[in-house]
């Protein structure tokens, strides 16, 4: 009487349906490349030797598992922390900068774009006009041009 007070049962788990397998309970089915998997009763054992997904197969536990079927009751979800974002400087813009461009209004956002277009419209003018004084135009070849007969040869 107090050996079974305080050995603890060995309770094993059916290979197809995830059941508590109790002692006296169940078989034990060796397979030639000497694997074991315990199975509770007949019902279970036809759909083993089936070759049946216990993944497709209603009652079983591991379809409850996947389809997210009496988990409340097992055990309530752990809550994850939100994540926290995080405001970095990117190369060429500190973040006071980004900073200040987030919190731009749509308005003030728009003239300063205008502007810098304006900008830039400026300095690609000026750069062209550089470019016409330095590239002042070729005196032209006077030479005949000899064309041989044929096709342009």
């Amino acid at each position: 009487f107090f050996f079974f007070l305080c050995h603890a049962m060995k309770v094993e788990i059916c290979h197809f349906s995830g059941f508590r397998i109790h002692p006296g309970h169940g078989k034990k089915i060796v397979k030639n490349d000497s694997k074991q998997y315990w199975i509770i009763n007949k019902k279970i054992e036809k759909h083993f030797w089936d070759k049946k997904n216990p993944r497709k197969v209603p009652w079983t536990m591991v379809y409850r598992k996947i389809h997210k079927k009496g988990l409340a009751e097992e055990s309530k979800r752990k809550r994850t922390r939100k994540q926290q974002k995080v405001t970095r400087a990117i190369v060429g813009a500190s973040i006071e900068m980004i900073t200040k461009r987030r919190t731009m209004k749509p308005e003030q956002r728009k003239s300063a774009r205008e502007a810098a277009l304006r900008k830039a419209k400026e300095e690609k003018k000026k750069t062209q006009q550089e470019k016409r004084k330095t590239n002042q135009p070729r005196q032209k070849d006077n030479r005949a041009k000899n064309q041989k007969g044929g096709k342009g040869r």
